[in-house]
C-alpha cells in the first residue's frame, strides 16, 4: 500500500507517469477554489498569509472565549469584505478555468487505467456555508462540472463515489470545512466499504 497526499489533477497526472502498476488505485480529490497565486503575492505584501490555517482564507478555531469568539466574527467579516473587494476588481477568481477540468480528469484516468486494472474515485465535498455568495456559486458549478466529467468513466472497474447530503454536516469537518474529522473519516470508510460490496 503505498499513499500520495496534497495532489491536484495536474500533480497527479506527473505522479502517475512514475507510478508502479497497482491492482487497485483509489483517488480522494477534495473540491475547492484556491487563492489565485497574484492575490497570494497581494496578501504577501500586505502581510497576510492567505494560505495558513490562520489567515483570512481560513475560518479560526473554535473557542469558548467570549472575547475569541468576537475576534472570529471580525475576522470572518473582515475576510469577506476582502474577498468581495477583490472579486470586483477581478482578482478574486479561481484558479483554473472550468473548461479545463475535463482535459485535466481524462488525462488522470487515462493514465490511472494504465497502472491500474480497478479504479476508486472518491469525490471529496467542502462545507460551504462559512463562504461567501460567491464561492458557493462558483464551487457548486465546478463540483457539478466535475461529476459530469466522471460519468462516462463509471463502469464495474472504475467506481465513483460522491458523498451524499447527509454526509455535509459540521461534524464531519474540521473548523476549515474541507478536512475530515475523525467522524467524517469514521463515515467515509463506511461509505467506501459499502462500494467495495456492491461493486
Amino acid at each position: 500500500m503505498e499513499t500520495r497526499g496534497g495532489l491536484t489533477f495536474v500533480r497527479t497526472i506527473t505522479e502517475l507517469a512514475d507510478f508502479p502498476n497497482e491492482d487497485l488505485l483509489i483517488f480522494h480529490f477534495g473540491t475547492s477554489i484556491g487563492w489565485p497565486v497574484s492575490v497570494v503575492r497581494l496578501g504577501h505584501k500586505m502581510g497576510i498569509d492567505f494560505a495558513s490555517e490562520f489567515s483570512f482564507h481560513q475560518p479560526a478555531y473554535a473557542s469558548h472565549s467570549r472575547l475569541r469568539r468576537m475576534k472570529r466574527a471580525v475576522k470572518v467579516r473582515c475576510r469577506n469584505t476582502v474577498k468581495y473587494a477583490l472579486y470586483f476588481t477581478g482578482l478574486y477568481k479561481s484558479r483554473i478555468s472550468r473548461r479545463e477540468i475535463e482535459d485535466q480528469i481524462d488525462a488522470v484516468v487515462h493514465l490511472a487505467k494504465h497502472q491500474s486494472k480497478r479504479i476508486m474515485w472518491i469525490q471529496h465535498q467542502a462545507l460551504q456555508n462559512r463562504r461567501i455568495f460567491l464561492e458557493r456559486r462558483s464551487y457548486e458549478r465546478y463540483y457539478k462540472e466535475i461529476e459530469r466529467c466522471l460519468q462516462k468513466y463509471r463502469s464495474a472497474e472504475f467506481t465513483v463515489i460522491t458523498l451524499p447530503e447527509s454526509f455535509l454536516t459540521q461534524e464531519n469537518y474540521l473548523l476549515d470545512c474541507v478536512h475530515l474529522s475523525e467522524e467524517g473519516h469514521r463515515k467515509m470508510l463506511e461509505i467506501v466499504g459499502e462500494a467495495f460490496k456492491n461493486g
